[in-house]
């Protein structure tokens, strides 16, 4: 009797610490569960017309990830879906939920949160100290767009094929390279390298679109100068300017 009234307690303890706040199709419950950062998990409740619930994070956790310096690659979101299946339950548009019938809600509230716990814990796989990794950040991005992307993609120039770090096509056939230099000199000789693969590429198919995106982060802004940045012209994208990439990618 006494280990039912423990669990009684918590049980009692769970239900008072639950709020809910109405919505137009449902409502929002803020649990007593909470993140790594101490935030309380809240999960949006929708109505749906088949009369099944829908049960969502509303995208709260890999924003909760992205926002506490874990970026969000595609090895980040391969876990996250691995988590997700793991406890049967979707990642839509960088949202977790479910769907319930009546009988079911209790059991799949429980594994929502599970999966949100779970996935909230990957932050422990954040780099502790120094610069993200250039290429990692761009790919980010990409995946923030919503677009769908290759990695290491390998095209045909007209005189040797060419390996470019990320390849986005539906229709745009852009050919992302991020390059990073430590010194001007640097900056210059890759630019240089990648100015006669971006023109072997074209050479080979015009309906390619090369597009190098330069790391300008923090001190790195003095290093990509005009000259620097004379071989690839055009064909170059300042990371401060990525607004440009985001446009490229039409999002």
């Amino acid at each position: 009797m006494k280990c039912d009234d423990a669990v009684q307690r918590y049980l009692d303890y769970l239900s008072a610490d639950f709020a809910i706040t109405p919505s137009e199709n449902g409502c929002y419950v803020i649990t007593p569960f909470a993140r790594p950062d101490g935030e309380a998990i809240e999960l949006a409740i929708v109505s749906l017309p088949n009369g099944a619930v829908r049960f969502s994070d509303m995208g709260d956790t890999l924003g909760y990830l992205y926002t506490n310096g874990l970026t969000l690659t595609r090895s980040v979101l391969d876990k996250a879906r691995h988590i997700a299946r793991k406890h049967r339950v979707s990642l839509q548009q960088s949202s977790l939920l479910i769907n319930a019938g009546d009988s079911q809600q209790g059991d799949e509230v429980h594994r929502l949160l599970q999966a949100v716990l779970e996935v909230s814990n990957l932050i422990q796989t954040r780099r502790s100290a120094g610069r993200v990794v250039f290429d990692t950040e761009v790919e980010a991005f990409i995946i923030r767009s919503g677009v769908v992307y290759d990695v290491d993609f390998k095209v045909s120039g007209q005189l040797e094929p060419h390996i470019f770090r990320f390849y986005v096509n539906s229709g745009r056939n852009l050919l992302i390279q991020p390059i990073t230099a430590a010194s001007e000199a640097a900056a210059h000789s890759w630019a240089e390298r990648w100015a006669y693969r971006f023109a072997d590429t074209i050479a080979q198919s015009e309906t390619w679109r090369p597009v190098a995106v330069l790391d300008d982060r923090g001190g790195r802004n003095d290093v990509w100068t005009p000259r620097a940045r004379t071989p690839i012209g055009g064909n170059a994208v300042l990371w401060a300017d990525r607004e440009r990439l985001s446009e490229m990618l039409g999002t």
